[in-house]
């Protein structure tokens, strides 16, 4: 019987990493889509654990690690997203061999704390193997388009300098080098930039047009404001882009500081129906984060 061997990735496995998971029936798998995700994320911190049987990739396991920030800390986050082995060897523990691998990679850089969101099949193992445990689902917000003229877009995207940290809640750290990476220079041009100019209420934001039950929808990727802005003249403005990407509405999930402008503008609020999972470097640090809130947004996720 062939032996698994599990060994961390590089650059140069690439291409064969993409014809695995093409092989599975994956999306997002191409060679140059998984150089830039993986080996460039600007964290310079992640992990792409593989397996092997006779030289031939049989598994794969990965995080893509960022720096959260909240009242001036910052700590290195670990967030795994894809595990996934060939069907001709599940049901042997390959995929929590390879899962644990890519976990303790994690820790072995200095990761703090794990976070991810995972489907229906996924759910069950990651909380009663992995050890993770739920935190409350995210709100999103359904807004209409509005009419107006029309945005001038953006070549590029990124904030002029950094959103001052929340007191409260914990979020992903974003930076002009951290949106380029995620949507400047994302090889799959998914995306629409645009700056909001206002002396007062300017910023950033980012949609992606996508198709929710076979209906055109605009994801509000991101939107930074200005420092100390609330987010209403570029939610204006992203309604008004979503009505151009001839959408019928515009979705976005609800963070501490965007909540109420989201509230005033949506038509409807509702569960987003993600399966939200956090897990600490033991069982007593697990149970603590439950009691700390966290910010998401689309597109602080790798499926979006």
């Amino acid at each position: 019987m062939s032996t698994l061997s599990i060994r961390p990735a590089h650059s140069t496995d690439v291409p064969a990493l993409s014809a695995f998971m093409e092989s599975q029936g994956q999306d997002r798998c191409s060679a140059a889509y998984l150089e830039h995700w993986y080996f460039r994320n600007p964290s310079g911190s992640a992990s792409v654990i593989i397996g092997e049987m006779d030289g031939r990739i049989v598994g794969m396991a990965t995080t893509n690690d960022h720096i959260f920030e909240k009242a001036g800390e910052e700590v290195l986050v670990g967030m795994p997203q894809k595990v996934l082995t060939d069907e001709a060897i599940r049901g042997q523990g390959v995929f929590g061999r390879l899962h644990a691998a890519a976990e303790k990679a994690c820790l072995d850089r200095g990761v703090e704390m794990f976070l991810t969101v995972t489907n229906a099949a996924s759910t069950p193992i990651f909380i009663e193997r992995f050890g993770f445990r739920r935190l409350p689902v995210p709100r999103m917000a359904l807004l209409l388009p509005s009419i107006g003229a029309a945005p001038i877009h953006s070549e590029g995207c990124g904030p002029p300098g950094e959103r001052a940290p929340s007191q409260d809640t914990w979020r992903m750290k974003k930076d002009a080098v951290h949106f380029s990476w995620r949507y400047t220079q994302n090889p799959l041009k998914e995306y629409t930039f645009l700056q909001v100019s206002d002396d007062d209420n300017g910023g950033w934001i980012v949609l992606r047009r996508i198709r929710r039950a076979r209906l055109p929808m605009s994801l509000l990727m991101d939107m930074v404001p200005e420092r100390g802005g609330t987010g209403t003249k570029p939610l204006k403005m992203a309604r008004r882009l979503a009505l151009h990407q001839r959408s019928l509405g515009l979705l976005a999930l609800e963070e501490s500081w965007n909540s109420s402008s989201l509230r005033r503008a949506s038509v409807a609020t509702r569960s987003s129906g993600l399966t939200f999972l956090v897990k600490g470097k033991d069982g007593a640090h697990t149970q603590a984060l439950l009691d700390h809130r966290f910010d998401l947004a689309f597109g602080d996720l790798d499926f979006f």
